[in-house]
């Protein structure tokens, strides 16, 4: 019966029914246009691709631009959706996509970076390092190269991945921290590390996405992935010992015992997902299959329902970030107390939504 209301959910978002996204140039309906894109190659539902193609085109103005895209303004997270643009482009050959493909990797030349490498999150977060960020900005850069480039070049890619690894992941816990300050400066981070206090399980699942899509582009590829292999490995296997009887995990991850703390189902799908696809690739055993399809079928038990002829899925956090939000200027100190009453718990938005559908078309495809 669960799965009956995904179909519906994926249904009524389609038809915009109760305005879950907006139309705008962002992360959050990239996430959610990649689901009917990823459903899409599966299937072949000429109806999800026409979704997604009216969409995005209802986005470039009479001159073939996008005027949501400030190239001028560094922030990885306009970059996720620009991803959108490869599938319509090979079977559109629509210059327009090529355009703005060409403008958002064009920036990826002067885009500021740590010392040690990575992209900063943003311009106004600077020498800081997100795990949301490897998600936003490292799958596009690869693909880039992949489709465009004579020289197939991965390897700032990988000196990325193994810089968060190196900078983000605490070896007593075998989890990683949300965010890394490499000039120590921002009140929020450890001055030794550099490291945020708290594991956001949003965070990690990010990361592990951002893993396992960027190892199904390089599988054709001449490079060696095995680094990032063990990397998926390594962070999965560090969240299931944290993984509830439910199969869900905790919004920070592992205080699950604190007060406040609560069950939540972005991070938990967008885990599901990169477990299940993991396996159905060969980068994670079947072993862990029963991992993922808990972690998604736990989630419907716990917060999806029917109210009124309309599915609704709960226990999403709304958002979450570190330092001084850029519009509205609160400060978002990364404490326990932040994550778990900073921000709104909330239903149906595209964070919980997308990577429901996204594990949803791996369950149709692995179990």
């Amino acid at each position: 019966m669960s799965y009956q209301m995904v179909e519906k959910l994926k249904r009524q978002y389609m038809n915009g029914s109760g305005n879950w996204y907006l139309q705008r140039w962002h992360y959050i309906e990239g996430c959610i246009l990649k689901s009917y894109l990823d459903s899409y190659s599966h299937t072949g539902s000429e109806e999800e691709y026409s979704f997604v193609k009216k969409y995005i085109d209802s986005l470039f103005n009479e001159e073939g631009m996008v005027e949501g895209i400030d190239s001028q303004y560094y922030n990885i997270d306009q970059i996720r959706m620009t991803s959108i643009l490869f599938p319509l482009y090979k079977k559109e050959q629509d210059p327009k996509y090529k355009r703005i493909l060409d403008l958002i990797y064009k920036q990826l030349e002067t885009y500021p970076r740590t010392k040690s490498g990575n992209f900063w999150h943003k311009t106004n977060y600077p020498n800081q390092i997100w795990l949301d960020g490897l998600y936003m900005g490292q799958p596009f850069y690869v693909q880039y190269i992949k489709e465009f480039e004579k020289k197939k070049n991965y390897s700032d890619t990988l000196n990325q991945f193994r810089n968060v690894r190196k900078f983000l992941f605490d070896e007593e816990t075998q989890l990683y921290r949300h965010a890394y300050d490499e000039s120590r400066g921002m009140f929020w981070c450890d001055k030794t590390t550099g490291r945020s206090p708290h594991v956001w399980g949003r965070a990690v699942g990010w990361f592990a996405m951002a893993l396992v899509d960027t190892l199904e582009l390089l599988e054709s590829e001449d490079v060696n992935t095995d680094e990032l292999k063990c990397l998926l490995k390594e962070a999965v296997d560090g969240m299931l010992c944290y993984q509830h009887s439910n199969g869900m995990w905790y919004q920070v991850v592992d205080f699950s015992d604190e007060k406040g703390n609560y069950l939540e189902t972005s991070g938990t799908l967008m885990l599901a997902y990169a477990i299940l696809k993991g396996v159905r690739l060969g980068y994670l055993s079947d072993e862990y299959k029963k991992h993922g399809k808990a972690a998604f079928d736990g989630t419907l038990e716990q917060y999806i329902r029917e109210e009124d002829g309309n599915i609704l899925l709960g226990g999403i956090c709304k958002s979450a970030g570190l330092g001084k939000h850029p519009e509205t200027g609160v400060i978002r100190d990364g404490s326990f107390k932040y994550y778990v009453s900073g921000e709104q718990i909330v239903q149906n938005n595209g964070h919980g939504v997308a990577p429901l559908l996204m594990a949803y078309n791996e369950i149709q495809l692995i179990v």
